[in-house]
């Protein structure tokens, strides 16, 4: 590895990077195989930074800044009654810990060029995913077709009809339908298909072809990144994901203030949030607790902004707060509590087993299982990454930032590998470490003055 010149050492592990933006179609375990090497291959081609940068105190604080609120999550499995349980079961997000070791101490600063590259794996591996989308619940409605109605499966009929179908019964119906077919045929649905989670996945996806259209040069890729926005916008309003709409509205204007002048982006602006306001509204009476494909009775008909299961969840964690208020719970007993604090009777679902209910908040999450503690390093890990962003006007940061933000404060994003993952890889895509190198240029630029 001695051997290789830099130029050498960044396309190999920029091939591994571009490998990663295909996060999306990946099985589980090529996944959890492409991380570990590109860590590891990191660590061996760039050792030597190491030893320089572990004495930048600056880059020691940015570091506690983003990694401090996992350590103390983490750190907090051991006042829990299930130690060892809950530590194991850190290991599916502790990419939050190693990226911001590999990229800060290790990794050199992403070239233009790759960033670019990692952005279009991104959008074509979405694209994919649309197809294997589209397909998994077309399989799963047909199962249920074939077996339970007896009736000829949407999956023989011509395409137009088949988008018609998913159009007219929209997603709820779709997606409940799907589960009971998969089911009755005794099959799995392989593909990761939480809505938030896949609605976020598409706004970016949406935001990284429309920043490819204005740095590309050729008109075909042009015309296709044209075509991928399109059906990426179209899927984000499919998906019953409010939150991920009105952030993709919002963040409309933040955009054009970028590409325009500072006058028509205030005016956008302005259009911007009356847009939000109207889709809000719009959208209100179809924001009810529950839409279910069976036990219909149990669900309530009034329009509510927090669906029927946040409700209670919320509700469970606002009374125990106060009682461990400074260091929480622990994490090992959160979900724990959950199970007994949340009604037997009161949860519906499309079968008879009762359904473990996380906090869907990652704030929240923070607050009860780490205490008041665990949620400042949480805001102190936005506030630091909010100050880069502005501190240097990246534009696709500022964005991502806001996409992950907002699906955090009603959902456990951080949670899963499929949150956990897109926060920790893009954060360093879009960041590009440059600020590394601004800081080093910036000390020797005063210790020059010093001396002269």
């Amino acid at each position: 590895m001695e051997t290789l010149n830099e130029e050498k050492k960044i396309k190999i592990s920029g091939l591994f990077l571009v490998g990663l933006s295909l996060f999306p179609i990946l099985r589980p375990a090529l996944q959890s195989i492409l991380i570990i090497v590109f860590c590891i291959i990191s660590v061996v081609l760039y050792h030597k930074n190491f030893l320089r940068r572990i004495r930048i105190r600056k880059l020691k604080i940015t570091f506690l800044c983003l990694t401090s609120y996992y350590i103390w999550h983490v750190f907090s499995s051991f006042w829990s009654e299930e130690v060892f349980g809950s530590l194991a079961d850190a290991q599916s997000n502790c990419i939050l810990l190693l990226f911001p070791i590999v990229f800060l101490f290790f990794h050199p600063p992403i070239p233009k060029l790759i960033t670019i590259r990692v952005q279009l794996g991104f959008v074509l591996a979405m694209l994919i995913y649309l197809f294997l989308w589209y397909r998994a619940y077309l399989l799963g409605v047909s199962y249920y077709q074939t077996i339970k109605l007896e009736e000829l499966p949407v999956i023989e009929s011509s395409f137009l009809n088949q988008i018609e179908y998913f159009l007219d019964n929209g997603f709820y119906m779709i997606s409940g339908t799907s589960i009971r077919g998969y089911r009755l045929a005794n099959e799995e649905m392989k593909l990761f298909v939480h809505h938030n989670y896949v609605a976020s996945y598409f706004v970016l996806a949406l935001y990284s072809a429309i920043n490819l259209i204005f740095t590309s040069k050729k008109i075909i890729c042009k015309f296709l990144l044209i075509i991928s926005s399109f059906l990426f916008l179209v899927i984000i309003f499919y998906l019953p994901s409010k939150m991920n709409q009105l952030v993709l509205l919002a963040s409309i204007p933040i955009l054009i203030f970028y590409i325009f002048e500072k006058k028509l982006a205030l005016t956008l602006v302005l259009v911007g949030i009356v847009s939000c306001c109207f889709v809000f509204y719009n959208y209100q009476e179809k924001l009810v607790t529950v839409k279910l494909v069976e036990k219909e009775n149990l669900t309530s008909k009034d329009p509510s902004i927090i669906d029927f299961y946040r409700y209670h969840v919320y509700n469970c964690i606002t009374d125990k707060i106060p009682e461990n208020l400074l260091f929480g719970m622990g994490k090992g007993d959160v979900q724990p509590f959950l199970n007994s604090c949340l009604p037997d009777d009161e949860w519906p679902g499309l079968s008879n087993e009762k359904i473990e209910y996380n906090t869907h908040s990652q704030a929240l999450s923070y607050l009860i299982s780490g205490g008041i503690i665990g949620f400042l390093l949480f805001i102190i890990l936005w506030i630091k990454l909010l100050s880069l962003a502005f501190s240097k006007e990246r534009l696709m940061f500022i964005i991502f930032l806001i996409v992950i933000f907002a699906n955090t404060i009603f959902e456990n994003y951080l949670t899963r590998v499929w949150g956990s993952f897109i926060f920790a890889f893009f954060t360093f895509i879009f960041l590009k470490n440059d600020f590394i190198e601004f800081r080093s240029k910036k000390s020797n630029e005063n210790q020059k003055l010093k001396i002269n």
